[in-house]
């Protein structure tokens, strides 16, 4: 009897494990080739934001910083030792050129003139005398080369009273605006002694360095924009004017001017521009939000949609631009690109577009 339950027991157990042998058979059978390596995602469709790439001319940029110049900048002097008698200008007020800024005490110069101017009436007088009288030989040659000789002796001495006359008021050498002014009337001053300052910034030199690489891609007359951070919504646009005949031997760079128009007179000598140079011009790229992109390591991602799926593709990056980026190999003009919800889908994901015009329309709305 014993014998008997322990047979059946046995059988029993047999029985069950065949079952479950036949089950984990049966379910590895059901797992084709196919569907193992079928892309994940086959759930619900994942809403998402989608934007064809955008076709237009692309700019690559090389940013430097400038210094800017005025196009004239002297600081005015006397050429003389003086007392000031008048000051003829207001601070920052503009001057055109040969305007008089100061006067000068000139009372003994001209004291000095008059005397000269005296004597060379006189002697004027008398060459001319002495050149009446030669003809009837009643002077000598030589008292009428004398007589000469003190006429232009005396000439030269009043033309150089004249310019020392001259020296005792100052004036603008070219157009421009004024500085602060650093004399008062009354005061001595010297040739050492500034008076004021002269700018002229109606046009602006704008001095920045590039790379010596960069020689081959830039030329006289090429476009640069300028901004400053006390402008921050305006662009000044210039042009190269020339270029430095040496490259420094220890940074590699060479040195570039530019002329800006600066018909307002935003720009001051002195600030400090960010310079942004055109090097190369695309007139027909293809860009796409730089949100839609999906980095992994050193390479660069997108998910384009394919019957419904998100596909990872692998892109090649062009010029970055605020919030856009340049493809140059990976996509097309045709291909739907997701840039909402990238962060929701994996390669091969069952997807539900919206193109992103509509979706900010509806908002919008």
């Amino acid at each position: 009897m014993l014998s008997r339950i322990i047979i059946a027991a046995l059988l029993f157990v047999a029985g069950g494990a065949a079952v479950w042998y036949y089950k984990d058979i049966v379910s590895v059978s059901q797992v084709t080739p196919a569907t193992a390596s079928a892309p994940q995602g086959g759930g619900r469709a994942i809403d998402v934001i989608t934007q064809k790439p955008t076709v237009g001319p692309v700019v690559e940029y090389y940013t430097a910083l400038g210094t800017a110049y005025a196009n004239e900048a002297v600081t005015i002097t006397a050429k003389v030792t003086g007392i000031v008698k008048t000051i003829n200008f207001e601070e920052g007020h503009t001057a055109k050129r040969g305007d008089v800024l100061v006067e000068l005490d000139d009372r003994e110069l001209r004291a000095t003139l008059a005397q000269n101017e005296a004597e060379l009436r006189n002697a004027k007088l008398l060459y001319e005398r002495a050149q009446q009288l030669i003809k009837s030989q009643n002077i000598p040659q030589a008292k009428v080369d004398e007589l000469l000789s003190s006429y232009q002796g005396i000439t030269s001495k009043v033309e150089g009273a004249r310019a020392r006359l001259s020296d005792m008021k100052i004036v603008a050498p070219f157009d421009g605006r004024l500085g602060l002014r650093r004399i008062s009337v009354g005061a001595l001053v010297t040739q050492n002694t500034t008076v004021t300052t002269l700018d002229d910034t109606s046009m602006i030199k704008l001095d920045f360095s590039i790379p010596e690489t960069l020689l081959s891609k830039i030329d006289i007359g090429r476009i640069v924009r300028t901004r400053n951070d006390v402008y921050p919504d305006t662009r000044f646009e210039g042009t190269i004017r020339s270029i430095d005949s040496r490259v420094d031997p220890v940074t590699r760079a060479i040195q570039v001017r530019a002329e800006v128009p600066n018909p307002k007179g935003q720009i001051k000598p002195g600030m400090l521009m960010t310079v942004e140079l055109p090097l190369v011009e695309r007139t027909d790229a293809l860009t796409i939000a730089e949100g839609a992109l999906v980095p992994e390591g050193s390479e660069q991602y997108v998910y384009k949609i394919v019957d419904g799926r998100a596909v990872k593709t692998l892109v090649k990056l062009g010029i970055r631009m605020r919030g856009m980026v340049e493809i140059v190999d990976g996509l097309t003009s045709g291909d739907a690109i997701i840039v909402g919800g990238v962060q929701k889908v994996r390669n091969g994901t069952r997807v539900r577009a919206s193109d992103l015009a509509a979706a900010q329309s509806d908002n919008k709305g």
